[in-house]
Order: C-alpha cells, then structure tokens, then sequence
C-alpha cells in the first residue's frame, strides 16, 4: 500500500507543480523535484525512505527508458550527418573531468581509490534531465544532436573507466592483486552489446506481427523488463543494454515500422520520468549538505570545470560550430541517476572513505539537480535549438 501512496502523490503533486513550472517559464523538471521535496521526508512525509528504497525499481525503468531513446536516436544517417564529432568531444570530456577531478584530490591529500573512483563518478552525466527538457521545449537543431550524441558516448565511457579504477581501489583496499579483474570490464560491455543488439532484432520483429499500438506498447515494456533483469542477474548495466537494443532497432528495420513504435515511446516514458524526479526530489537529504564540507566543494567546482573545459576542447579538436563550443559544457552538468548508483558499489569497495564518498555524490547530486535544468534550457536557447 505504500508504495500504490508513493505513485499516487506522485501524480498528483507532479503534475500540480509541473504545471506551476510551466506557468512560470520554468522546466517542468523543477517542478517534480519540489513535488518530491513536498511529498518526502523533509516536509509532508508522504512518501519515507523506507517507502523510496521500495520504489527504486522506477527509478531503474525510467532511466532503462531514457537509454533505450537515446539509442534509438542513433539511426545510421543520424551518426553520417553527425560524424565523429560527438564521439570525439565525449571521450576528451569524459577523460578530463576524471583526470581533473582526480588529480586535485590527490593533491589535497585524498587516497589515491578515493580519487580515483569520485574522478570515475564525476565525468558521469545525467540524461534524464537532458531528456526532459529537450522533450519540453521541443528542442530541435544541431546543438540537440550534439549533447544526445555525447551524452551516450559519456556514460558508456563512464561506465568503463569506473570499471577499471574500481579493480585498482579494490586492489588498494584489499591489498589483494586481483589485475585479471581489468578485463572484466571489457568482458560485461561486449556481453552487454550482443545482448542489447539480439533485444533490439526481436523488438523489431515481433512489432511487425503485433500492430495495434496497446501490442506495441506491451512488447516495449517486455523488452526494457527483460534488459533490466538480464543487469541484475548478470550483473551488467541495463542502462548499456537498452541504449543498444534501441541503436540496433532502428537500424536493422524499415523505418515504417520504427516510426510507429519510438512514437509511442512518449506515452509510456514521460509518466516514469515524472515518478523518478519526484522520488529524486523526495530523497534529496538536506541533512548531508553541511557533511559534503570542504572536499565535497571542491568535487563540486572541479568537476564543473572539467566538464565545461573539458566539452570545449572536445569541441575545438572536433572544429565544432561556435554556439555548440560555447554551450555544451554547462549542459553536461546533470548527474544524478548512473552517479548515484555507482557511488553505492564505490561506497562498498571502499573501507574507510565509502560513507564520505556517498555523502559528496548525493550533496552534489542536489545543487547538480536544481542548477541542472535551468542551464540546460538556457544552452539550449542560447544554440538557437528553442524558437
């Protein structure tokens, strides 16, 4: 019953602030985030933690949602027009966030698994909140193109280099060499890759015997339920699986077909998005603010500019067009959703640093989720991609 209390507040105070954020020009974004700070802990109480952990499966759909459209995005013409660009600018962003943020910890003193796994976690970005906003104001353009490009590229890379410095921390913690584990990685990713590219040829197939938008809307929801517990089992990233299974569906069928279900995507993915922003919101612990202290500053600001350095080198190696040189970098500075979950293995990695580590990700989760959409719309106008 609580969780069935949890969705309905949910709704309900989601689409009343939703609203209230449209009414005053602001991303809807905003206003899921203080429904949950309503309806959660902090204020109401509607909706405990207790009832949160509960409900995190949501949270996982919404955000297996959100790969599966960015993947799908990814048609082959789609990565012609676009080129190597968005490849390039995502991985110099990725490496120097990480390098960035890294290094400054270990200048002030930070154990190098410590460093090492917060630089893995920064040069992680949020796409849910990308997603929002470009949905919302029907952004369109080159510079849209861009960040849905580099975004995929970011997280996936993230997912890699978090993978390899957590068998070094492990190595450091444990005292134990374990240097087999770096191809573990590698093995999961390519794993990961076959298993979304077989999900996105059976969603392409089955689509075409089953026509009727309510048999579309079931195979999609099949499809993203069967990538979420081949993660969990296999100890994979759903996230990685759908992103495929979306690239490989709309590449391998005729576009008649893919249409028809990637239009559909909207009516099932914008409920879940409303839910996990307002649990994000309900979850945001206020309480851990004054504990992020002086290191958790600095995570703060290097990895603001790392990503904004970072995304304009990335640009200029690309030869990318001036507003997207000049605005990608503050788009990219959302971070909760994948940041938050690999804070809790990096947390059970470390034996010492794991609850400071965990209270610097969630506090900077925080000012990164408020700030986030605000400075994403702004970059988004100031490309020319919001009319």
């Amino acid at each position: 019953m609580e969780i069935i209390l949890g969705l309905c507040a949910s709704f309900v105070f989601g689409l009343f602030f939703g609203k209230i954020a449209k009414r005053l020009k602001l991303p809807v974004v905003i206003g899921y985030l203080f429904a949950g700070i309503l309806i959660g802990p902090n204020v109401l109480n509607l909706v405990d933690l207790n009832t949160i952990d509960n409900m995190e499966l949501f949270t996982t759909i919404a955000l297996s949602f959100v790969s599966f459209e960015i993947g799908a995005g990814s048609k082959w013409s789609y990565i012609k027009r676009l080129g190597k660009k968005p490849f390039i600018i995502g991985i110099i962003c990725s490496l120097f966030t990480m390098l960035t943020v890294t290094l400054v910890l270990l200048a002030l003193g930070q154990s190098i698994s410590f460093s090492l796994l917060l630089g893995a976690i920064a040069s992680s970005t949020a796409p849910a909140a990308i997603m929002m906003v470009v949905h919302e104001y029907r952004a369109k353009g080159d510079f849209t193109d861009t960040i849905l490009g580099v975004i995929g590229v970011d997280d996936i890379l993230s997912i890699i280099m978090f993978g390899l410095v957590l068998v070094i921390a492990e190595d450091i913690e444990l005292g134990i060499n374990t240097s087999l584990g770096f191809f573990t990685p590698f093995v999961d990713i390519t794993i990961s890759l076959v298993v979304g590219a077989i999900l996105g040829l059976t969603l392409g197939f089955s689509s075409k015997l089953f026509k009727q938008k309510s048999n579309i809307i079931c195979l999609i929801l099949t499809h993203i339920f069967i990538s979420i517990l081949i993660g969990y089992y296999a100890d994979m990233s759903s996230l990685l699986i759908c992103t495929v299974m979306g690239t490989m569906f709309v590449n391998a069928y005729n576009r008649r077909y893919t249409d028809r279900v990637i239009d559909l995507l909207d009516y099932i993915s914008s409920p879940m998005l409303m839910v996990f922003f307002v649990l994000s919101g309900a979850s945001l612990a206020f309480e851990v603010i004054p504990n992020v202290g002086f290191i958790g500053i600095i995570y703060i600001l290097t990895r603001i500019f790392g990503k904004i350095l970072g995304a304009f080198i990335g640009c200029k190696i690309a030869r990318e067009e001036k507003d997207i040189t000049q605005n990608l970098g503050p788009a990219l500075l959302s971070q909760t959703g994948l940041a938050i979950g690999l804070a809790v293995i990096a947390r059970d990695a470390l034996r010492v640093d794991g609850n400071m580590l965990m209270t610097i990700v969630i506090g900077s989760s925080f000012i990164f989720d408020l700030l986030g959409p605000f400075i994403i719309k702004r970059s988004l106008k100031k490309a020319g991609d919001i009319r």
